[in-house]
């Protein structure tokens, strides 16, 4: 489970934000004034929406995609990973990898469960046979793939799965060295994942954004760049929830405000609005 930050109404933060600004701004120097007009309504696109073609490309329409082959009542688990992998649509490729992790989990905690968990809770469970039935080991060996290629494409969570597995599907832990040489081509992947899930609302990869920039962890400080990044996620989530979120209230002013002057504070907040209104999530995408 991921540890998630406090959350603000959109307009809580920007009220609170820019209210420090302003307190700030007037003991250094003059303080900024911030329009924050509601953005439309997100509305989903498809992946190949998301590339920008080189200037003086002609695009040229793709060929319609095979309608995907429809669930059987009677498909295996093998069969309903092979339909999704084979699928065009990148978040079927998510949820392919999905299957096939649950069952590398089951199989690996099948003593650990045996040993510390009731009875009575274990039905709560997958077994080894019910997450794995019969797929196939050449399936598992594939689910990394599956995984980055949802990942590139922006499917939400797909981007921080990708990291958490590490550059050889063995995990991250307090032994691994990321910043190994070998290991760059994975990390620029990993960096283009984060990316690609900022432009479609991914919560995910925007606190990877807030977290990175707020504390230095493999980029250079810029708190400017975090409360940005931060902004775009109270808005998405506002928008993707279809609600106001309300949250109790979190000392962003104090994080990372009281480093900022006035204009800093107010060109964050205005950018990361527009991170907001810009990004699009994939069709069929929770």
């Amino acid at each position: 489970m991921h540890h998630r930050r406090p959350f603000l109404l959109t307009s809580t933060l920007v009220a609170a934000v820019v209210a420090g600004a302003l307190v700030y701004g007037r003991s250094h120097g003059a303080a900024a004034t911030v329009n924050t007009p509601a953005p439309p309504p997100l509305e989903p696109v498809a992946a190949s929406a998301l590339a920008t073609p080189p200037p003086g490309a002609v695009a040229a329409t793709p060929p319609a995609a095979p309608p995907p082959r429809a669930a059987s009542p009677y498909e295996s688990l093998s069969q309903k990973v092979d339909r999704l992998s084979r699928s065009a649509d990148p978040v079927d490729a998510f949820a392919a990898y999905q299957l096939v992790t649950t069952c590398i989990w089951a199989r690996d905690h099948e003593g650990w469960m045996a040993h510390h968990i009731l009875p009575g809770d274990r039905e709560l469970l997958p077994t080894t046979q019910q997450a794995c039935g019969d797929i196939a080991s050449d399936q598992i060996q594939s689910r990394l793939r599956w995984l980055e290629r949802a990942a590139l494409a922006g499917v939400h969570h797909a981007a921080t799965e990708m990291l958490k597995e590490g550059p050889d599907g063995l995990g991250i832990s307090g032994s691994s060295d990321i910043d190994a040489p070998e290991n760059a081509p994975w990390k620029q992947r990993v960096e283009a994942a984060l990316d690609a899930g900022v432009r479609t609302c991914d919560a995910d990869s925007l606190e990877s954004r807030v977290d990175s920039y707020e504390s230095g962890l493999g980029v250079q400080q810029d708190r400017e760049q975090a409360l940005t990044y931060w902004v775009a996620d109270m808005a998405c989530r506002q928008r993707l929830a279809g609600a106001p979120v309300l949250a109790p209230g979190d000392s962003v002013t104090q994080r990372m405000g009281t480093t900022l002057t006035a204009d800093q504070i107010a060109k964050a907040v205005a950018e990361g609005q527009q991170l907001a209104r810009d990004a699009r999530p994939l069709p069929g995408d929770q």
